[in-house]
């Protein structure tokens, strides 16, 4: 396990330490990354200021469950580089951003499914060059835990999504892990995302620190109902897998 080597070394200095004043407490890395170059109005039509309200209300939630401090970033600094540079030593992941379940390399009907990095300042998404795939991903984490991520992204919570795998995360609600994964499944506006992901903050950041189930919380959110459709074809709807029971504190994984 690769940040298992990491964190036993990191305790075996922490104990040779253990007396030192202002000794820090133990991180566990969350990074939160908010593409917001390709939500400008040059490329939407409109300026859409949802990417910024994402990225913050991710870094304020994801902190009071436990993560990081948070690392990332909202725009530019969103690439696929700095990603894949980080993502081994995270134990939590925030992603807003265009996503899509792609052909894989392989072609038709396999599938490797991708989220968009950040283009660039005054540029639009070109998926050939700003995808960041599933598989790419999981050539590198493979070995390594992960206890909660979060795809705010169209399409990577539906049925066909590789991306739960790339984290290690088998597409059931009855996991024993300490481990939850969160996206939509159809193409979904941004204010519906939002207007979602405040409620299920809300619900598990609500009442005592780490009190209350991830899953619970998106039972809470998905009941308000009202969420702006795409289309008829499309409803907004959010996916879930992982722990029924996992509050979202970091921790180690049952291995069952």
């Amino acid at each position: 396990m690769k940040r298992a080597f990491m964190w036993l070394v990191s305790m075996a200095v922490a104990a040779s330490t253990i007396a030192a004043p202002g000794q820090a407490a133990a991180t566990y890395n969350v990074h939160v990354w908010s593409n917001s170059d390709a939500f400008k109005v040059a490329c939407l039509g409109v300026n859409d200021t949802y990417p910024l309200q994402l990225y913050n209300l991710s870094v304020a939630q994801l902190a009071k469950l436990g993560f990081g401090p948070a690392m990332g970033a909202l725009g530019p600094g969103f690439t696929r580089a700095a990603v894949m540079g980080n993502v081994v030593s995270d134990w939590a992941l925030y992603v807003h951003s265009h996503g899509d379940n792609y052909w894989a390399a392989s072609g038709a009907p396999n599938i490797d499914s991708g989220f968009l990095q950040d283009p660039g300042t005054g540029k639009c998404n070109n998926s050939s060059k700003d995808m960041i795939r599933s598989s790419s991903i999981k050539a590198l984490t493979q070995g390594t835990f992960y206890n909660v991520v979060i795809m705010s992204t169209c399409m990577l919570g539906s049925n066909s999504s590789t991306m739960p795998a790339a984290f290690q995360i088998a597409k059931t609600k009855q996991a024993t892990d300490f481990e939850f994964y969160l996206s939509y499944v159809y193409h979904t506006w941004d204010s519906a995302s939002l207007r979602f992901e405040k409620a299920f903050w809300s619900y598990v950041n609500g009442g005592l620190p780490n009190s209350r189930t991830l899953a619970a919380g998106f039972a809470y959110a998905s009941a308000l109902g009202g969420y702006e459709a795409v289309s008829s074809s499309e409803p907004f709807q959010a996916n879930w897998w992982g722990n029924p029971y996992y509050n979202g504190t970091p921790l180690w994984p049952v291995w069952s």
